[in-house]
């Protein structure tokens, strides 16, 4: 389908009661809905195809179940888990939003591209001739959650906008645990903003940043919080406290600003529950000096031509001071011309809102692109 519709169903509870269960599909109409009273998981199916031509085709497969808190196995605090023609999907692709309506719980299936591969994969070629896509949600025990709620500042004034964001952990984790935080954008009428495009860090008291998430477009930087809300895993080593720094890019593909701005919050986090995780291969960081931050802002507030900037990026590189991964040297047109994105990431790094290998990614494109030309 084009464009969204509802399909109302009903739960039938083991005490004949009758729960009213919408299913808001963004993709087909939705077919074969069932209540299983032995795990209150609601369970639904809608034609898909599975070949794999057709799902590198499909960007997103956006599915709602809304349900009433009243209904205590989908009541406000709740988690839940997802699964697609019985594969568990990621937590990231299950976004519950209890936020939108006070009297119901939204759950959204949210499956990307790359768990849509991800399923192929695990199920193998049996999976590319079924017709259809099976969806199934599971409700979980309501958790205890810490949580973290602050306003962004614009990056002029440090005027406040009107943007509200709330970051929430569960409590269940520790110290040790890969821990997944909720974030979550609000507007002035406390509702959520979609569309929201943002980049966030998780910073120790040591001013070490553990992790920055910023999407993986170097061109159209930021990750997205679809219905304005967003999960994301770190690894928390240690107890103390963290810091978790937003920078809110803006709404929608051109970046609208009116909900736009930086701000921070503080969150503690206490010794492990007993939960492991494997920890993650971390590559080792870019050697950049503090010092070049400067020259990068002074480019992007126009003190310095692209030239001098290109120049002087070049004698870094030259004398390395600055690493860069081997890259291929494009042959370029002999022109200097800088893209308008890599400007804004200099900035940007500048600023702390991207980390060293963001930034590093904007030279290696030039490199490629012949703008730079690097001596090895």
């Amino acid at each position: 389908v084009s464009v969204a519709q509802e399909q109302n169903f009903v739960i039938q509870t083991a005490n004949a009661e009758e729960i009213p269960v919408i299913v808001k599909t963004y993709y087909d109409d939705v077919d074969n809905f069932k209540f299983d009273q032995s795990d209150n998981s609601i369970s639904f199916d809608m034609p898909f195809d599975w070949s794999p031509d057709y799902v590198d085709l499909v960007q997103v497969v956006h599915e709602e179940v809304r349900v009433p808190k009243t209904f205590s196995p989908y009541a406000e605090g709740k988690q839940f888990k997802g699964y697609v023609n019985g594969v568990e999907i990621d937590q990231r692709a299950l976004l519950n939003d209890p936020y939108s309506y006070d009297d119901t719980n939204i759950v959204h299936f949210l499956i990307t591209n790359q768990e849509l591969k991800k399923i192929n994969e695990t199920l193998g070629e049996s999976n590319y001739d079924n017709k259809k896509m099976d969806l199934k949600l599971v409700p979980l025990s309501e958790v205890e959650k810490q949580s973290t709620e602050f306003y962004l500042v614009d990056t002029t004034n440090y005027e406040p906008v009107p943007t509200t964001v709330n970051i929430s952990g569960d409590g269940s984790y520790g110290a040790g645990d890969e821990i997944p935080f909720e974030i979550a954008f609000f507007d002035e009428n406390r509702e959520l903003i979609r569309d929201m495009k943002y980049v966030v860090s998780f910073i120790d008291e040591n001013d070490n940043i553990l992790e920055t998430f910023m999407g993986d477009d170097p061109q159209m930087p930021g990750i997205v919080a679809t219905e304005g809300i967003d999960i994301r895993k770190i690894l928390v080593p240690s107890q103390g406290v963290y810091r978790i720094d937003v920078r809110a890019l803006g709404t929608g593909f051109a970046y609208e600003e009116t909900y736009a701005g930086i701000g921070s919050g503080i969150i503690e986090i206490g010794p492990s529950t007993g939960k492991t995780t494997p920890t993650p291969e971390v590559a080792p960081p870019a050697a950049i000096p503090s010092w070049i931050k400067n020259n990068a802002e002074w480019w992007a507030d126009g003190q310095i031509d692209d030239d001098s900037f290109v120049q002087g990026i070049q004698y870094l590189v030259k004398e390395g001071i600055l690493k860069i991964p081997p890259t291929s040297q494009g042959e370029g047109t002999g022109s200097n011309e800088i893209p308008a994105w890599i400007k804004n990431n200099a900035g940007w790094w500048a600023e702390g809102a991207i980390d060293d290998d963001s930034f590093i990614q904007g030279i290696q494109f030039l490199i490629k692109e012949g703008i730079m030309k690097v001596q090895s």
